[in-house]
């Protein structure tokens, strides 16, 4: 596994923290720097600690502190890479078959020369970026786009939602992770010779990595080449930027066939760019309220 891989999850930042402090949740620090994050709803306390780093048992019992003082009717984490399941399953933890966050991704090396990120392109991806260049595609980058920026991307993910049934980030949500990120935000942005956009990214850094957050394609950027060259010139520029690793977030898994049911074609588009497919490991869950205790005596699964 590539040694980039051992950074720390996008949604384990204070940045993201915050971004979720703004739709209501709340979230708790461990002694070891764990973020908890916690939400009230009004049948009671839900938690999700993403993609920590490794948790040991002193920080599981921690967290179960934590959450027991919140009211949480239950933990749900989805583990980090290299955690001890094992450790998970012994203190009570059950696995879950619905997670909040990509369970699969493709991570690329960007410590590697270019000529080496080009070597792991595949060869018809190889062709396609270069025709796309032939064909004058344009290539801009902006870095913590402004509003009137960000309103053309929503434009174009509202013709991906169309296309893949997924429901498109707002304006408002968008404007306010690129205020917290800030000059970690990127939106990249692919446009044909006439100036149309036919495929957007937005991405965000923290520490040495960079996330695609959000993609977005036009009906006719679908059918063209404009995509290759867009994510080859990511790659240069987040690496020209210090970045060491770009997480593609996201391809299917078919562990979970429902929540990536329709990852299927931007899969196949991403395992082009070479790089390394990860898996995590499944979430876990622990009951907590004597309601879902109940429940979980009776039903084999709780959809948690």
């Amino acid at each position: 596994m590539i040694r980039v891989a051992k950074l720390l999850d996008i949604r384990q930042s204070d940045e993201w923290q915050k971004y979720l402090s703004s739709l209501g949740w709340k979230y708790v620090v461990t002694s070891s720097g764990v973020k908890v994050s916690l939400l009230k709803t009004f049948i009671g306390t839900v938690t999700k600690i993403q993609k920590p780093p490794v948790l040991s048992e002193s920080d599981l019992n921690e967290i179960e502190e934590i959450c027991k003082k919140a009211g949480a009717m239950f933990i749900k984490i989805e583990p980090g890479l290299g955690q001890n399941i094992e450790l998970l399953e012994g203190l009570g933890y059950k696995k879950s078959y619905h997670p909040l966050s990509p369970p699969s991704t493709i991570l690329i090396d960007l410590t590697k020369s270019e000529e080496e990120l080009w070597t792991g392109v595949s060869k018809s991806a190889k062709y396609l970026t270069k025709r796309a260049r032939r064909e004058d595609a344009k290539i801009e980058i902006y870095q913590r786009p402004n509003e009137e920026i960000l309103k053309s991307f929503v434009e174009l993910t509202l013709q991906t939602q169309k296309a893949r049934k997924v429901t498109p980030p707002t304006l408002e949500d968008l404007k306010k992770k690129v205020e917290i990120f800030g000059d970690r935000s990127y939106l990249s942005l692919a446009k044909n010779p006439a100036g149309e956009i036919m495929v957007g990214n937005l991405s965000f850094g923290f520490g040495k990595g960079i996330w695609f957050v959000h993609g977005g394609t036009s009906d006719r950027g679908r059918h063209g080449r404009w995509g290759y060259e867009l994510f080859w010139q990511q790659f240069l520029y987040f690496k020209a930027h210090g970045y060491e690793v770009l997480d593609m977030e996201g391809v299917d898994d078919d562990r979970f066939p429902h929540f990536t049911k329709t990852w299927g074609g931007f899969s196949y588009f991403k395992e082009k760019f070479g790089g390394e497919r990860v898996q995590f490991p499944y979430p876990y869950i622990k009951l907590l309220s004597p309601v879902l205790k109940l429940l979980g005596k009776v039903y084999a699964t709780i959809p948690l």
